[in-house]
Protein backbone atom coordinates (compact mmCIF):
# COMPACT_ATOMS: atom_id res chain seq x y z
CA UNK A 1 0.00 0.00 0.00
CA UNK A 2 2.82 2.43 0.79
CA UNK A 3 4.24 2.04 -2.73
CA UNK A 4 0.83 2.82 -4.23
CA UNK A 5 0.58 6.01 -2.16
CA UNK A 6 4.06 7.05 -3.29
CA UNK A 7 3.22 6.38 -6.94
CA UNK A 8 -0.06 8.29 -6.68
CA UNK A 9 1.76 11.15 -4.91
CA UNK A 10 4.31 11.37 -7.74
CA UNK A 11 1.85 10.99 -10.61
CA UNK A 12 0.17 14.39 -10.26
CA UNK A 13 3.41 16.46 -10.21
CA UNK A 14 4.77 14.50 -13.17
CA UNK A 15 1.60 15.07 -15.21
CA UNK A 16 1.64 18.80 -14.33
CA UNK A 17 5.31 19.02 -15.37
CA UNK A 18 4.67 17.26 -18.70
CA UNK A 19 1.74 19.53 -19.54
CA UNK A 20 3.58 22.72 -18.53
CA UNK A 21 6.71 21.86 -20.53
CA UNK A 22 4.71 20.97 -23.63
CA UNK A 23 2.88 24.32 -23.50
CA UNK A 24 6.09 26.24 -22.88
CA UNK A 25 7.72 24.50 -25.84
CA UNK A 26 4.95 25.77 -28.10
CA UNK A 27 5.66 29.33 -27.01
CA UNK A 28 9.37 29.03 -27.79
CA UNK A 29 10.45 31.36 -30.60
CA UNK A 30 11.68 29.48 -33.67
CA UNK A 31 14.22 31.43 -35.70
CA UNK A 32 12.80 31.10 -39.24
CA UNK A 33 16.02 32.07 -41.07
CA UNK A 34 17.24 29.48 -43.53
CA UNK A 35 16.56 27.22 -46.47
CA UNK A 36 13.94 24.45 -46.56
CA UNK A 37 13.40 21.68 -49.13
CA UNK A 38 10.11 19.85 -49.74
CA UNK A 39 10.45 16.49 -48.01
CA UNK A 40 8.61 14.34 -50.53
CA UNK A 41 9.65 11.42 -52.65
CA UNK A 42 10.21 12.08 -56.33
CA UNK A 43 10.97 9.63 -59.08
CA UNK A 44 13.42 10.31 -61.87
CA UNK A 45 12.85 8.59 -65.21
CA UNK A 46 15.57 9.61 -67.63
CA UNK A 47 15.62 13.40 -67.50
CA UNK A 48 12.05 13.66 -66.16
CA UNK A 49 11.26 14.20 -62.46
CA UNK A 50 7.86 12.92 -61.28
CA UNK A 51 6.32 14.20 -58.06
CA UNK A 52 6.28 17.49 -56.21
CA UNK A 53 9.50 19.30 -55.37
CA UNK A 54 10.08 22.75 -53.94
CA UNK A 55 12.12 25.13 -51.85
CA UNK A 56 11.53 27.89 -49.32
CA UNK A 57 14.12 30.53 -48.48
CA UNK A 58 13.51 32.75 -45.45
CA UNK A 59 15.33 35.89 -44.38
CA UNK A 60 14.41 37.24 -40.96
CA UNK A 61 13.97 41.01 -41.26
CA UNK A 62 12.76 41.55 -37.67
CA UNK A 63 11.48 39.26 -34.92
CA UNK A 64 7.98 39.51 -36.43
CA UNK A 65 8.73 40.07 -40.15
CA UNK A 66 10.26 37.72 -42.75
CA UNK A 67 11.08 37.80 -46.44
CA UNK A 68 10.01 34.51 -48.04
CA UNK A 69 10.94 33.12 -51.43
CA UNK A 70 8.60 30.17 -52.05
CA UNK A 71 8.55 27.80 -55.02
CA UNK A 72 6.82 24.52 -55.71
CA UNK A 73 6.63 22.37 -58.84
CA UNK A 74 4.28 19.51 -59.69
CA UNK A 75 6.91 17.71 -61.75
CA UNK A 76 6.63 15.77 -65.01
CA UNK A 77 5.01 15.73 -67.42
CA UNK A 78 3.61 19.28 -67.12
CA UNK A 79 6.04 20.86 -64.63
CA UNK A 80 3.29 23.26 -63.57
CA UNK A 81 4.55 25.40 -60.74
CA UNK A 82 3.89 28.24 -58.36
CA UNK A 83 6.04 30.75 -56.59
CA UNK A 84 6.08 34.03 -54.76
CA UNK A 85 8.49 36.43 -53.13
CA UNK A 86 6.85 38.44 -50.36
CA UNK A 87 7.30 40.03 -46.95
CA UNK A 88 5.14 38.25 -44.37
CA UNK A 89 4.25 38.78 -40.73
CA UNK A 90 5.76 36.14 -38.45
CA UNK A 91 3.96 35.55 -35.16
CA UNK A 92 3.78 32.50 -32.90
CA UNK A 93 6.08 30.60 -35.30
CA UNK A 94 3.57 31.06 -38.12
CA UNK A 95 3.39 33.07 -41.32
CA UNK A 96 0.39 33.48 -43.62
CA UNK A 97 0.40 34.26 -47.33
CA UNK A 98 -2.63 35.60 -49.17
CA UNK A 99 -2.51 36.37 -52.88
CA UNK A 100 -3.97 39.81 -53.60
CA UNK A 101 -3.87 39.09 -57.36
CA UNK A 102 -6.49 36.32 -57.39
CA UNK A 103 -10.25 36.46 -57.02
CA UNK A 104 -10.27 33.32 -54.86
CA UNK A 105 -9.84 33.32 -51.13
CA UNK A 106 -6.40 31.82 -50.85
CA UNK A 107 -4.45 31.41 -47.63
CA UNK A 108 -1.22 29.44 -47.32
CA UNK A 109 -0.18 28.75 -43.73
CA UNK A 110 3.47 28.19 -42.83
CA UNK A 111 3.95 26.59 -39.40
CA UNK A 112 7.60 26.61 -38.32
CA UNK A 113 9.31 24.07 -36.06
CA UNK A 114 12.98 23.49 -35.34
CA UNK A 115 12.97 20.76 -38.02
CA UNK A 116 11.11 22.57 -40.80
CA UNK A 117 7.88 24.09 -42.05
CA UNK A 118 4.48 22.49 -42.46
CA UNK A 119 2.73 24.18 -45.39
CA UNK A 120 -1.04 24.05 -45.84
CA UNK A 121 -3.03 25.70 -48.64
CA UNK A 122 -6.65 26.65 -48.13
CA UNK A 123 -8.43 27.93 -51.23
CA UNK A 124 -11.95 28.06 -52.56
CA UNK A 125 -10.75 27.84 -56.17
CA UNK A 126 -10.86 24.55 -58.04
CA UNK A 127 -7.72 24.02 -60.08
CA UNK A 128 -5.80 27.29 -59.84
CA UNK A 129 -5.97 27.55 -56.03
CA UNK A 130 -3.60 30.33 -55.13
CA UNK A 131 -2.87 31.55 -58.61
CA UNK A 132 -0.30 28.83 -59.23
CA UNK A 133 -0.14 26.53 -62.24
CA UNK A 134 -2.89 24.07 -63.12
CA UNK A 135 -3.54 21.69 -60.17
CA UNK A 136 -0.52 22.95 -58.19
CA UNK A 137 -1.17 22.84 -54.45
CA UNK A 138 1.11 24.24 -51.74
CA UNK A 139 1.01 21.46 -49.16
CA UNK A 140 3.63 19.39 -47.41
CA UNK A 141 6.55 19.41 -45.04
CA UNK A 142 9.63 21.39 -45.99
CA UNK A 143 12.71 20.11 -44.12
CA UNK A 144 15.22 22.69 -42.89
CA UNK A 145 18.53 22.15 -44.68
CA UNK A 146 20.37 25.29 -43.57
CA UNK A 147 20.06 28.00 -40.92
CA UNK A 148 22.31 30.37 -42.85
CA UNK A 149 20.91 33.55 -44.38
CA UNK A 150 19.94 32.59 -47.94
CA UNK A 151 20.95 34.80 -50.83
CA UNK A 152 17.73 35.89 -52.48
CA UNK A 153 18.32 37.51 -55.86
CA UNK A 154 15.59 39.76 -57.24
CA UNK A 155 15.88 40.48 -60.96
Amino acid sequence: MDRLKIIKGLAFPIVVWIISTSFSMRDEYIDPMGTYILDQKTKKVGEEVYGYFGEIQVVKLKEDKILMNFSICKGAPSYNSGSFLDTLSYQNNRALFTDPNTDSSCVITFDFTAKGITVKEDSDADIFGCGFGYNVVADGFFKKTSSKRPEIIVE
